[in-house]
């Protein structure tokens, strides 16, 4: 799970949908990884899903101009 906005932001829905702060992930596109129940809960909560080449394409796009919103 990752999000177009800020790492707060993120981390914030993290909480709201039960996962725990060590599970962050600040890799090259900063991220929790969801199990399936996460994933339900995610969208439950109004999380958008996309596939891992649009991720990563749209994280190119954010990477080469900061401050981009385009993924979710």
């Amino acid at each position: 799970m990752v999000s177009s906005g800020s790492l707060d932001e993120l981390h914030a829905f993290a909480r709201k949908i039960g996962l725990k702060r060590e599970w962050f992930q600040d890799k090259r596109i900063p991220h929790y990884d969801l199990t399936t129940r996460a994933i339900q809960r995610a969208i439950a909560a109004g999380a958008m899903p996309v596939d891992s080449r649009t991720l990563v394409r749209k994280a190119k796009i954010c990477k080469t101009n900061p401050g981009t919103d385009v993924y979710v």
